[in-house]
C-alpha cells in the first residue's frame, strides 16, 4: 500500500530533466507511504514511489523495483492477497526471488504472462510497469477499482499519472470542472459513478478492471480483463446447501488472505451484519488472538448500536476496543482536511466519522484495517435495494409471492406495506416509464443548479442494461457506476490519509462472481436481506446480531452540524463565491439555508451539496463553469507549470 506516480515521454530528457517533475510529485503522496519514498528514470519514463511497509519490511521490498536483467522496473500500490501461492507456481517455473514481498511476485508474474497476470491476481492494486526492450508503460487497476490512478497528457504529449490528483497539480496541471460531475452530484447526490472521467475537467482515471499499454508519445490502449459476470436467471446457482457451504469456505477465505501481513491488522466494528461476520470469521481463524476493533460511538442518539456492538465482542477472545466519538468540535477543520484528501464533493458527513477512525487506527499503531464495505451491495443490503426486488418479482407475475414478501418485510420495522407495496410497483414498471419518472424527480431537483449549469448537462439515464435483466442491471450498475466506486474512494482516500491499509474482504472477485450468478432468494427472503450471510454463518453470529433487520448507516447528524457552524457557513458560501462558480442558483440556495437554520432537516442536503462543491473548488482551485481552462506554452521538464485545456482527453 504506496503511492505511486511517474510520467512517459513523447521523447526522451536528459536524467536530471526527468527526474525533476517526478521528484516534485513524490512528496504530495507522502501521506500514502510514510516509511520511504525513491525515484528513477531512464530518459523515457520517471517513477516515482512513497512506500507504505506492510510485507518484507526490509529494504528488499523498497521501489521502484527492477527485474534483475533490469528490463522491467515497478512501481505498485496496493497488495497481492495470493502472493504466497503466485510466488510457489513461478518458482516452479524457473523464478528465484531476493524478498518476500509481494512487489517481486508481481513482476515476475508479469514477466512470465504479460498481460494474463491480471487474471490470476487476487488483491487490490494500481501499478505501472515500464519495459525497457520493447519502449512501453503496462499499467493496470484492480477489479473493484479500490486502488486509485489517474493520468493526464501535457501538450507537449507527455503523459503524467500518480494515485492522486494533488500530485498532477505539483507539477503545474490546472483543471476545470466536470459539468456532468456537478450537475448529478447537485441534482442528485451521485457521485464516483463517471468512470474515466469525474469532477476535474482535464484528468482521467483508468477504469476499474482495466489495463493500459501505452508507448511514447501515444494515446493509451485500455482493455478490460474483468467485469461482471451476465447469468441469465434461469442459469443462477440454486440456493442449497452446497451453495451455502461454498460461500462460507469463499467468504472465510478472502478474510484469511487479507489477514496476510507482517504488521498489527485490526477491523471496524459497527454492530451491523457484514463487520460483526468479518470479526467473529477473524476470531475463529485466528484461534483468539488479540483483535484491534475500531467503532463509532453515538451515545443518547437513536442510531446508537451499543448493544449489538457489544454481543460482537463477547464472542471475541481477547477484543482491543478503540471508541470513537464523532463531534462537531474542530467540524470545520476536519471538513477541510478530508475534502482535501478526498479530492471531490462527497454525499455527507458520515466519510468524517470514518477519517477519524481511519485516525485512531494509525494512533493505535494498526496499519491495516478490515472493514465490512460491499456486503450491503452483494446482498440486498440496502432498504431501496430490496423494495426494487419486490418489483421485480411483481414484473415477473409473481404476484403472490411478492405480496408475502411485502407483508414480511413490513413486519421487520417501522415500513407502511402500502408504501412497500408502492415503491414495488413503481420497479415493476417498464423501464421507459421508470426513465420519465426519473427526468422529472431531478428536475425537480435540479432548482439548486444554476441554468448555466443545466446547460451543459445532460438528464441521461447512466447505463443501458448491458444484455441484463431490470433488476440484474440495477445490482450491477451499484456495483460499478454508483456505491461501490463511492465506496472505494473514500475508504482508500481516508485510511491512506493516515497511511493505513482499508481492506475490504466482500469484495473478493471470487465472493462477487459467487453472488452475482446466485438466485435471489440467497439475498433476499422472508424480510431478511442478507440470507446466506446470515444462516452460513449462523454458529459464529450472535442472535441479536444474526436476526436484526433494522439498516443503519453510518450517521452522523448532518443538519445539526451545520447549525452549529452556521457563522463559517455563512461566510463561506456567500453570493459573490457562488456566482462566481456558477454552478448554483443563489437565491434556491439562499432559501435553503434560511429553512436549515429555522430546523428543517429536508433542507440539509440541499444546503450540504453546494457547500462541499464549492469548498473542493476553492481548495483546488478550480476554474469556474463560465471561464475555460487555457494552457501555457512549455515543455513538463521545464521551470514554468503546465496548465491543461479544459476537455482535454488523453
Amino acid at each position: 500500500m504506496c503511492g505511486i506516480a511517474g510520467v512517459l515521454r513523447a521523447e526522451p530528457v536528459h536524467l536530471a530533466a526527468a527526474e525533476r517533475d517526478v521528484a516534485r510529485m513524490v512528496p504530495t503522496l507522502a501521506h500514502r507511504g510514510p516509511d520511504g519514498s525513491a525515484t528513477w528514470s531512464d530518459g523515457w519514463v520517471s517513477l516515482g514511489h512513497t512506500r507504505l511497509s506492510i510485507i518484507d519490511l526490509s529494504d528488499l521490498g523498497c521501489q521502484p523495483m527492477h527485474t534483475a536483467d533490469e528490463r522491467f522496473a515497478l512501481v505498485f500500490n496496493g497488495e497481492i492477497y495470493n502472493y504466497r501461492e503466485l510466488r510457489s507456481e513461478l518458482q516452479s517455473l524457473g523464478h528465484r526471488f531476493r524478498s518476500q514481498s509481494d512487489s517481486e511476485v508481481l513482476l515476475a508474474a508479469y514477466r512470465e504472462w504479460g498481460e494474463r497476470a491480471m487474471e490470476k491476481l487476487n488483491g487490490m492494486w494500481a501499478f505501472a510497469i515500464w519495459d525497457r526492450e520493447r519502449q512501453q508503460l503496462f499499467a493496470s487497476r484492480d477489479r473493484a477499482g479500490k486502488k486509485p490512478l489517474y493520468y493526464a497528457t501535457a501538450p507537449d504529449g507527455a503523459l503524467y499519472f500518480a494515485s492522486e490528483v494533488k500530485a498532477l497539480r505539483a507539477v503545474g496541471f490546472r483543471f476545470g470542472i466536470n459539468p456532468q460531475a456537478a450537475f448529478d452530484f447537485l441534482a442528485q447526490g451521485t457521485y464516483g459513478h463517471l468512470g474515466a472521467s469525474g469532477f476535474f475537467d482535464g484528468v482521467l482515471q483508468l477504469p476499474a478492471g482495466c489495463s493500459m499499454t501505452i508507448r511514447p508519445g501515444a494515446p493509451p490502449v485500455i482493455t478490460r480483463y474483468w467485469d461482471l459476470p451476465v447469468v441469465r436467471e434461469q442459469d443462477r446457482a440454486p440456493y442449497d446447501d452446497a451453495f451455502r457451504a461454498r460461500f462460507r469456505e469463499l467468504f472465510t477465505d478472502a478474510v484469511t488472505l487479507r489477514l496476510r501481513s507482517d504488521v498489527p491488522v485490526g477491523a471496524t466494528l459497527s454492530g451491523g451484519l457484514d463487520s460483526s461476520a468479518i470479526v467473529t470469521v477473524v476470531n475463529e481463524i485466528t484461534g483468539g488472538a488479540p483483535m484491534h476493533l475500531f467503532t463509532s460511538v453515538y451515545p443518547g442518539r437513536e442510531i446508537d448500536e451499543t448493544p449489538f456492538f457489544e454481543a460482537v465482542v463477547a464472542r471475541v477472545a481477547r477484543p482491543i476496543v478503540h471508541y470513537c466519538e464523532p463531534s462537531r468540535d474542530g467540524w470545520v477543520e476536519q471538513l477541510v482536511q478530508v475534502v482535501d484528501h478526498q479530492e471531490e464533493p462527497f454525499g455527507d458527513t458520515s466519510i468524517l466519522a470514518h477519517f477519524s477512525l481511519m485516525r485512531a487506527a494509525r494512533e493505535a499503531g494498526v496499519p491495516v484495517v478490515l472493514s465490512g464495505q460491499g456486503g450491503d451491495e452483494l446482498m440486498l443490503g440496502y432498504p431501496a435495494m430490496v423494495t426494487a426486488y419486490l418489483g421485480h418479482l411483481v414484473a415477473r407475475g409473481q404476484l403472490p409471492r411478492a405480496l408475502r414478501e411485502i407483508r414480511a418485510w413490513g413486519a421487520g420495522g417501522a415500513r407502511s406495506d402500502w408504501g412497500t407495496a408502492l415503491r414495488a410497483a413503481y420497479h415493476a414498471l417498464p423501464l421507459r416509464v421508470r426513465d420519465i419518472a426519473r427526468r422529472g424527480a431531478v428536475r425537480s431537483m435540479a432548482a439548486i443548479t444554476s441554468p448555466a449549469l443545466r446547460a451543459q448537462a445532460s438528464w441521461r439515464r447512466f447505463a443501458d442494461r448491458e444484455g441484463r435483466s431490470s433488476f440484474d442491471s440495477y445490482l450491477a450498475q451499484l456495483f460499478t457506476r454508483f456505491s461501490i466506486p463511492h465506496l472505494t474512494h473514500y475508504d482508500d482516500r481516508n485510511a491512506m490519509a493516515f497511511g493505513v491499509e482499508g481492506r475490504m474482504p466482500f469484495l473478493d472477485y471470487r465472493l462477487v462472481e459467487l453472488m452475482f450468478g446466485a438466485r435471489y432468494e440467497a439475498l433476499y427472503s422472508g424480510g431478511f436481506t442478507k440470507r446466506v450471510l446470515r444462516e452460513s454463518l449462523s454458529d459464529l453470529l450472535p442472535p441479536l446480531v444474526r436476526d436484526r433487520r433494522d439498516k443503519v448507516g453510518f450517521y452522523t447528524p448532518l443538519g445539526d452540524w451545520m447549525r452549529a457552524n452556521a457563522e463559517w457557513v455563512g461566510g463561506f458560501m456567500t453570493r459573490e463565491r457562488i456566482e462566481h462558480m456558477a454552478l448554483v442558483d443563489w437565491a434556491e440556495f439562499d432559501r435553503q439555508w434560511h429553512a436549515l437554520r429555522r430546523g428543517a432537516p429536508s433542507a440539509a442536503l440541499a444546503v450540504w451539496r453546494p457547500l462541499i462543491l464549492h469548498l473542493w473548488a476553492d481548495r483546488f482551485d478550480v476554474t469556474p463553469l463560465a471561464r475555460p481552462v487555457r494552457h501555457t506554452a512549455g515543455m513538463a521538464a521545464a521551470a514554468e507549470p503546465l496548465a491543461v485545456v479544459a476537455g482535454d482527453r488523453a
